[in-house]
């Protein structure tokens, strides 16, 4: 029996590898888009924040140190009660806002926050996401730039981070510096990260109200690509370096929430996967093939399985197409670590580090599905009586209370 089907299982992560090249390929050409400076633009800064505790602390510091250019108001979402981070906020002068019951994920805790603060979604120009654990450099908001007829500009990321954490870094650089210039250059969306992310108020307030996986970002991603919405890279200069986990296990739990959220979007978002496909189809099948072929670490011991059983019974049978096909998946995994490794630097501890906590993920994948299923259950649950209304939270002051309404949390 002829095994020559095993290749079809290396189809995605093949026609990924041929994608990638071909972005890295039109790297060169980018250049940043110019446009209204940021110094100029209303900003709304939102930081959802479950459990964090003291360390919103840094985070907040290195808003209000940036804010001095612009126009600035920052929020802090409480995702449920967390008295040590209130009073950072309080201590701060930073305000906040509290949802209550806590979960079931980031994206409700946007959502939530589109429909309490539409009025002042009104008064700005641009809402930036920050993530806890992220900051931004002094001169961000003077330095950051708004093209024209954008509907989001990601920040660029320096990740900081040991052992798994360098390696998570190192990868998010070469995708901006690569993937995400090459896609710009084709006119295709570039990649929202969670954090360091810029949109309008009209496309935040439309997009976060639809967010239905654990991974908002890249749903994001797809909700505007597919809205024919324009995603750009921010300028060099304007950064947000962000923590990442250092530990094996604690990447491990987050990159099994990744891959339960990656394929929940094809069960949640088919139909902006189809409209994006009708709209732009190149960018729609590369979306499309990038789900079903990353992360490297996982599919490159899969090809690496797939051509040895070829090659063997290419060896036993005397089969030429198998040797071929062997040969092709080969060429595909060597392709892509040329271009994962391309840029130099690369934390080799960090990678195998990495590879491990993608290998752990695995056995964490039914519980981090189980926790999505939990998620949508909760949503059909009967929302509780709305509290007694507000003051606005964002009023340009902090308010003498924090505002306590009950809602469906970021679970990053």
């Amino acid at each position: 029996m002829s095994v020559l089907w095993l290749g079809l299982f290396a189809v995605p992560p093949v026609a990924d590898t041929l994608v990638r090249a071909a972005m890295a390929s039109l790297a060169h050409r980018f250049k940043t888009a110019t446009g209204r400076p940021g110094g100029e633009l209303r900003w709304l800064v939102l930081i959802p924040s479950h459990s964090e505790g003291e360390a919103v602390g840094p985070t907040l510091r290195s808003v209000i140190a940036a804010t001095r250019a612009a126009s600035v108001r920052t929020v802090v979402v409480l995702d449920g009660p967390d008295p040590h981070s209130q009073t950072v906020c309080d201590l701060l002068g930073v305000e906040t806002l509290t949802k209550k019951p806590a979960g079931p994920t980031k994206g409700d805790v946007l959502g939530w926050v589109a429909k309490h603060l539409s009025s002042e979604l009104a008064e700005v120009d641009a809402v930036m996401l920050l993530d806890v654990g992220s900051s931004v450099v002094p001169d961000f908001f003077a330095s950051i730039m708004w093209p024209e007829g954008v509907a989001g500009v990601q920040a660029i990321l320096a990740g900081n981070g040991e052992g798994a954490g360098a390696a998570a870094a190192y990868s998010e650089h070469s995708s901006q510096q690569w993937d995400d210039r090459g896609r710009e250059t084709l006119g295709w969306a570039v990649r929202l990260r969670g954090t360091g992310t810029a949109l309008t108020p009209e496309a935040f307030f439309q997009i976060a109200q639809r967010l239905r996986t654990r991974v908002e970002d890249h749903e994001a991603t797809l909700l505007l690509a597919s809205a024919g919405k324009r995603i750009v890279l921010g300028p060099p200069e304007a950064v947000v370096r962000d923590e990442k986990p250092a530990g094996v296990r604690a990447a491990a739990r987050q990159r099994a929430r990744w891959l339960a959220g990656r394929y929940a979007i094809l069960l949640r978002q088919p139909g902006a996967l189809f409209r994006l496909i009708r709209r732009r189809p190149m960018e729609g099948i590369a979306f499309l093939i990038e789900i079903m072929s990353r992360p490297f670490s996982l599919t490159a011991i899969l090809r690496v399985a797939i051509a040895g059983v070829l090659m063997a019974a290419a060896w036993q049978t005397g089969n030429l197409d198998a040797a071929v096909v062997a040969a092709v998946v080969l060429a595909s995994i060597a392709a892509d670590a040329a271009l994962v490794f391309r840029g130099g630097g690369v934390p080799w501890r960090g990678i195998v580090r990495l590879a491990l906590a993608w290998i752990g993920a695995l056995p964490l994948l039914p519980h981090a599905i189980f926790h999505w299923l939990g998620a949508r259950q909760w949503r059909g649950q009967a929302p509780e009586p709305p509290a007694p209304a507000a003051p606005s939270s964002v009023s340009g002051h902090p308010p003498a209370a924090t505002p306590k309404v009950d809602g469906p949390t970021p679970d990053e």
